[in-house]
C-alpha cells in the first residue's frame, strides 16, 4: 500500500495496491484502488479536454484565417496603382470584401456567443415557434447568392415538427452556419 502511494504520487496513475491483509488494510486499498482508477479517468478527461481545446483552437484559428486572408488579397489588389479595374471588378471586389468582413463578424460573434454560454451568462431563450420561419430568414440572407448561382433550395418541414421548442435565435443560428456552410460547398447549378 505504501509503495503504490508513493508510485501515485509520482504521477503513476496505474499504480494500484494490493488488496490483501487484514480487514482494515483490505479497506483502506480498496478505497485507495477506487482513488487512483477516478484520478485515472479525470486525468484522461482532461487529456481529451486539452486535445479538444487545441483541435478547436486550430480550427478557430483556419476559420478566422480564411476570410481574412481573401480580404487581404482584394484589398492588395484595389491598391495597386498600376492594376486598372473596370467598375463592375471593383464593385464585386468591394462586394466579396463587405462578404468576408460580415463572415468574419459573425465567426467573431459565435465565438462570443460560445463563451457567454460555456460561462453560464447567455441563458437560452426556449419558447415554443415555427420553424418554418427560421428557414425562411436564413433562406432570404441568401437568396441574391443563391439565385445568381443558380442553386436550387428546397425546404421540408414535417407536418409534425412545425412547432418547437428552443430558443429561437440559436436555432436560427444553427441553420445559419449549416445553410452558408451548404451554399459554400455546392456547385453552380446544384
Amino acid at each position: 500500500l505504501e509503495a503504490a502511494t508513493v508510485r501515485l504520487g509520482a504521477g503513476d496513475l496505474s499504480a494500484r495496491a494490493p488488496e490483501s491483509g487484514g480487514d482494515e488494510v483490505v479497506r483502506v486499498a480498496t478505497a485507495f484502488n477506487r482513488m487512483a482508477q477516478e484520478l485515472a479517468v479525470r486525468d484522461e478527461a482532461l487529456r481529451t479536454m486539452d486535445r479538444l481545446r487545441r483541435q478547436m483552437l486550430a480550427d478557430v484559428s483556419h476559420e478566422l484565417k480564411t476570410p481574412l486572408t481573401a480580404m487581404l488579397g482584394y484589398l492588395e489588389t484595389l491598391h495597386m496603382a498600376d492594376v486598372a479595374l473596370d467598375d463592375v471588378t471593383r464593385d464585386r471586389y468591394f462586394e466579396t470584401l463587405e462578404r468576408e468582413t460580415r463572415r468574419l463578424d459573425r465567426i467573431v460573434r459565435d465565438l462570443l456567443d460560445l463563451a457567454r454560454l460555456e460561462n453560464g451568462i447567455g441563458p437560452l431563450d426556449a419558447r415554443v415557434f415555427t420553424i418554418g420561419r427560421v428557414f425562411e430568414h436564413v433562406m432570404q440572407r441568401h437568396e441574391q447568392e443563391s439565385r445568381s448561382r443558380d442553386i436550387a433550395v428546397r425546404v421540408a418541414i414535417d407536418d409534425k415538427a412545425d412547432q418547437v421548442t428552443a430558443d429561437p435565435d440559436r436555432i436560427e443560428q444553427a441553420v445559419e452556419n449549416l445553410f452558408a456552410n451548404a451554399l459554400r460547398h455546392t456547385s453552380s447549378g446544384g
